[in-house]
């Protein structure tokens, strides 16, 4: 099928912000390059009330700025742009990280070839502060119970998209969380299917000292919020866990590799 003849696939973004001016450039380009002929976007960014040059940068661009400065965390911020984002498809991506080339015309293609789907995920590559990637990781099939059982996401949340029809079933993000909302919705996505899981790189993660994934203390708490909330503390959960931890790594030699010898690492 050529592109004039395609049919129009539309995609809602939310970016969730506040004082995001570092890297908001980066991941705005990331959005509106792609948007073509038969490929629409609406990005709703939803901003906590910055005090930098975020709206301002944001301004350049067909971006709609919400501000929200009453919002209790990130995923309230994300839930209200869900609320006001139109879109066939729906996802989110913070400010400071950023959909990879190409990654939207796969993710239509893909789901119009799986018509059955509500969801899918892909590869990540990791870059650094300064884009360097520092290596990739590929997420595995895999079940609620081991999903559960291993402690912590293994489906990366900037490749994440859904149909909005999925997204309008599941609900919103928990704002108990703080810290793993996704690892929440992604549980209960998982009661309702599995997702289709793409080989090629969808998003990029950007490891930098500022981010909310580098207080390992509260992701534990949160985690085992999770896991108590799916009867995922067990010994047969663990085990079912530690069999997915094992697929992982042999699925990403490189990301292990990547880790163990702190070139990937999500502590400061």
């Amino acid at each position: 099928m050529s592109e004039s003849t395609s049919p129009i696939t539309r995609i809602g973004v939310v970016t969730p912000s506040l004082n995001g001016e570092t890297y908001l450039k980066q991941t705005l380009e990331s959005i509106w390059s792609q948007e073509s002929d038969t490929l629409k976007i609406d990005h709703v960014l939803v901003d906590g009330g910055s005090t930098d040059r975020t709206l301002e940068i944001a301004s350049g661009y067909p971006t709609r700025t919400v501000i929200s400065t009453d919002d209790q965390g990130m995923y309230d911020a994300v839930n209200r742009g869900m609320s006001l984002v139109e879109g066939d498809i729906v996802g989110y991506i913070n400010a400071d990280d950023e959909i990879a080339p190409g990654a939207f015309r796969l993710i239509a293609d893909a789901f119009r070839s799986h018509p059955d789907a509500g969801w899918l995920c892909g590869r990540l590559e990791y870059n650094d502060a300064n884009g360097d990637i520092l290596g990739g990781y590929t997420p595995v099939h895999l079940s609620l119970a081991s999903y559960i059982g291993i402690g912590w996401s293994c489906i990366p949340q900037q490749t994440v998209w859904a149909r909005r029809s999925l997204w309008d079933r599941i609900g919103p993000f928990d704002i108990a969380y703080k810290n793993c909302g996704d690892y929440d919705w992604y549980a209960r996505a998982l009661r309702t299917e599995h997702p289709l899981m793409l080989k090629e790189t969808l998003g990029l993660f950007r490891l930098h000292g500022a981010q909310l994934s580098f207080d390992p203390e509260k992701m534990d708490r949160e985690s085992r919020m999770v896991q108590d909330r799916n009867g995922g503390r067990t010994r047969m959960s663990w085990l079912r866990g530690r069999l997915l931890s094992l697929k992982l790594n042999a699925r990403n030699p490189a990301w292990l590799y990547a880790k163990k010898t702190g070139r990937i690492k999500f502590t400061a």
